[in-house]
């Protein structure tokens, strides 16, 4: 299984996301959460639903009281998935987790943790990404964060920004061994990806070149033109 597209979805849930942005534009952030939470109950490779889920619980608990929040904290602990084992074995059992979990607490730290670990073993990398960038946000000092945040960038794709994870962990931890392995292999990557795309812009170049070579010649030929003698 990989992420999805709200495009992708069934027209059922299609409808249903649409009913959820209209309700969050009308500041109904609580039908939202519901309507959205509904589709990744279905569809939990959606990321563009699940962004949209969280930005309504951010919205929703901004209007919460502290007490609220400190109550969510309490509720939420009792909540915890298996090891890594299991966990590598149920992946899409550790994201409903998650779900569930941060369905209570948008700030549980722990919770996007899981989905992120959870997320990089299905092969969602973006969600990976999305979910350790949304845990730095509540926690930004903590290393294994950004390291986790950088692993996923990379996967995705995204090499340059992985080295700037990478050289941020290593600013305050100089000998994190799992950051200067991350720097170097997201480094190669980056450098291999821009040679790749200078090497297709000389390709482009040349075949360009051509092509206007060509249209010359035939220039030529049609006009009966010779050219200018060399020397």
């Amino acid at each position: 299984m990989s992420e999805i597209t709200i495009s992708a979805l069934e027209p059922r849930l299609q409808k249903q996301v649409e009913s959820a942005r209209a309700a969050f534009e009308r500041g109904r952030h609580d039908h939202t959460i519901e309507a959205a939470a509904a589709v990744l109950k279905e569809q939990p490779s959606c990321l563009s639903v699940r962004r949209m889920l969280r930005a309504a619980q951010l919205k929703q608990a901004s209007e919460k009281s502290s007490f609220g929040r400190f109550m969510a904290n309490v509720s939420t602990a009792p909540f915890v998935f298996g090891g890594s084992r299991q966990m590598k074995e149920q992946p899409l059992a550790a994201v409903a987790c998650a779900d569930k979990l941060l369905l209570r607490d948008v700030h549980n730290v722990a919770a996007l943790v899981l989905l992120g670990e959870a997320a990089t073993g299905l092969g969602w990398n973006e969600t990976a990404v999305f979910a350790y960038e949304a845990a730095l946000e509540l926690e930004p000092d903590r290393p294994f964060l950004m390291l986790s945040l950088g692993h996923a960038l990379l996967a995705a794709g995204r090499a340059p920004e992985a080295v700037k994870a990478a050289q941020k962990v290593l600013f305050d931890q100089p000998d994190n061994a799992d950051a200067e392995m991350l720097l170097r292999n997201a480094s190669v990557a980056a450098t291999m990806a821009k040679g790749k795309w200078e090497q297709a812009g000389d390709y482009r170049g040349k075949l360009h070149d051509g092509a206007k070579g060509a249209q010359s010649g035939q220039s030529t030929r049609l006009t009966g033109e010779l050219p200018a003698p060399q020397g």
